[in-house]
């Protein structure tokens, strides 16, 4: 009988034939080796599958299935695993040589709880991604108590791994929704369970890319979850302070898409008072003057770049 390994990493693809063989080559260069690899093809068009069929590595499982959405193809790979620590990966992103160490290292440290992540950098195409491991430093690891505290996400989808036993309790992510189903599922862990973080980042998070979902696109028919419903009958008082910073984070989102009904729609959601100095500036600023003022911004890094 196959021994059961320590990780398993799920890996949601869907038409990312520009990125997925680094993504998958970033998993098997890992110094850290006892792990499978599922990857749930959910309904490519492009290149993408028969990239992933190239590999021979014993250790990949691939799974092809009809277009259903990220969080359908999480949930498939996640109803796959065996191990008892699930990591996830998005088919865009990147892993520091030593990113499954550094898990490894906080779940042993802290063998009693059930969600660990690192720090993560952004990164774009146009540039040479940094994948060198560093040396472990038991010093940088925090338990988080309270995230809803933060105000702010310190991590990604492609930094998260948690206990198994977590999906009996609080169940998958929710299929029903297209867009921000990450910050759902972050909602209902952290009503629960403190946080494991590594403050030195471990992965790269690839950002400019087409049709990437956190980016803006007039065309895109968003389903976003009600997140005020997490507010009824909970005791946590820093939870509206988070869901604001969604909600900031929508308003953003809209604001670069010119989409004015949704920003008022999501404005009205805020207490300004949860928001930093930087983002209330960014609240208050009308629509149009925030558009131009964020493309002269992109448009000026362009030209840096160029």
């Amino acid at each position: 009988m196959p021994k059961q390994p320590f990780f398993s990493v799920v890996i949601p693809l869907y038409n990312k034939e520009l990125y997925i063989k680094d993504t998958l080559n970033s998993v098997l260069d890992q110094t850290f080796t006892d792990f499978e690899v599922i990857i749930v093809n959910d309904g490519s068009t492009d290149k993408s599958l028969n990239i992933v069929k190239r590999f021979t590595d014993e250790r990949i499982k691939i799974i092809s299935k009809k277009n259903n959405g990220l969080s359908a193809a999480r949930n498939t790979g996640i109803k796959e695993v065996k191990a008892d620590y699930i990591a996830f990966l998005d088919a865009d992103d990147l892993w520091k040589k030593d990113y499954l160490q550094t898990q490894y290292n906080l779940i042993q440290n802290h063998i009693s709880e059930f969600i660990f992540t690192t720090n993560l950098e952004l990164f774009t195409s146009d540039k040479t991604p940094n994948l060198i491991s560093k040396a472990y430093n038991s010093n940088l690891e925090q338990v988080i108590t309270n995230y809803f505290k933060l105000r702010e996400n310190i991590f990604g989808p492609s930094s998260l791994v948690i206990k198994k036993e977590i999906v009996k309790d609080i169940g998958y992510f929710n299929e029903s929704i297209t867009y921000g189903e990450g910050d759902e599922y972050f909602i209902k862990c952290f009503n629960k369970y403190n946080l494991i973080y590594y403050t030195h980042s471990k992965v790269l998070y690839r950002v400019g890319i087409e049709n990437q979902l956190t980016a803006p696109n007039k065309n895109s028919k968003r389903i976003i979850p009600n997140y005020e419903l997490y507010l009824k009958d909970n005791t946590n008082k820093d939870l509206k302070k988070y869901i604001d910073f969604i909600h900031y984070k929508l308003v953003v989102l809209y604001k670069m898409e010119l989409n004015y009904e949704q920003v008022k729609f999501y404005k009205r959601k805020i207490d300004p008072s949860n928001l930093s100095f930087i983002r209330k500036i960014k609240y208050y600023l009308p629509t149009k003057l925030f558009y131009y003022v964020k493309s002269f911004y992109f448009f000026s890094k362009k030209l840096i770049h160029c």
